[in-house]
């Protein structure tokens, strides 16, 4: 099974059990007159790094596990706690690239770069004097914090040997009160309408004339125009992201867009 569906898979798993669909109504920012404001988000970096023995004599021949993402260390109780579980678990199943299902993937950080070095010696050990390094790294930030959402970015870059390395961008959107993770149709009112524009965008990322046919061109394989797995509210409006394998050839790479919130004005709910 490839990674891309192995998360994905995930994802749905991480949906049914931490999140219920939204009001739809843009009302996060609502506060009952008298509450007292939620306490603000705040995000701080953490670090993980393992290496294989070989990278002290060699680094040619070396395999490296890193990850750099955002947890949540202060904020409203019930929020940091279900932002940073699932963000941990984003971050495993980013860096588990061995595991061929979500149940398979280890629990701790460090039993999943013990998976990944101890698989790297086994091949070394065969290929004799053969150079060739391995690494998987994950860089993760914060795209964008409201009163009433966060919005993180997790980035990942695996090479395994084979004929490319790969790489992922998951993008997620958290309610800043309760930690739950927004759908799209909690962030806008109207998807039908936010696919139309979409499209557009897409096509224009990708110079297509609005009148090509999309798979002819190499995307979609025979199936209708669909809005991406990955989206996140930013400064600028609705960023979306379309990786390698989910919608074309991974020789085409991904597309990205922004779709601003003058031209989402109408369907944009507040946050």
């Amino acid at each position: 099974m490839k990674k891309p569906e192995i998360f994905f898979i995930f994802l749905s798993l991480l949906l049914a059990a931490g999140c219920r669909p939204g009001n739809n109504k843009g009302n996060s920012d609502t506060k009952t007159e008298g509450e007292p404001a939620a306490p603000a988000l705040v995000f701080e970096q953490e670090r993980f790094s393992r290496q294989s023995a070989s990278c002290e004599q060699d680094s040619n021949r070396c395999a490296r596990v890193s990850a750099v993402y955002p947890l949540a260390v202060a904020g409203p109780e019930e929020a940091v706690r279900s932002i940073n579980d699932s963000l941990l678990a984003y971050v495993k199943v980013s860096l588990a690239v061995f595991s061929p299902s979500p149940e398979d993937i280890p629990t701790s950080l460090d039993a999943i770069a013990d998976d990944f070095l101890e698989e790297y010696e086994a091949v070394m050990s065969e290929a004799g004097e053969q150079e060739g390094s391995w690494s998987v790294e994950l860089e993760g930030s914060v795209l964008y914090q409201s009163d009433g959402l966060a919005a993180v970015r997790l980035g990942t870059f695996s090479y395994a040997g084979g004929a490319h390395p790969n790489s992922f961008e998951y993008l997620l959107n958290f309610d800043a009160r309760t930690g739950k993770v927004l759908r799209l149709t909690d962030l806008v009112r109207d998807t039908a309408r936010l696919k139309e524009l979409a499209e557009l965008a897409f096509r224009q990322a990708r110079e297509l004339g609005p009148d090509e046919n999309l798979s002819e061109a190499g995307f979609f394989w025979e199936g209708p125009f669909a809005l991406p797995e990955n989206y996140a509210m930013t400064e600028e409006g609705l960023y979306f992201v379309y990786n390698p394998y989910e919608v074309a050839a991974y020789a085409m790479g991904p597309t990205e867009f922004t779709l601003s919130r003058e031209e989402l004005a109408g369907i944009l709910n507040e946050f």
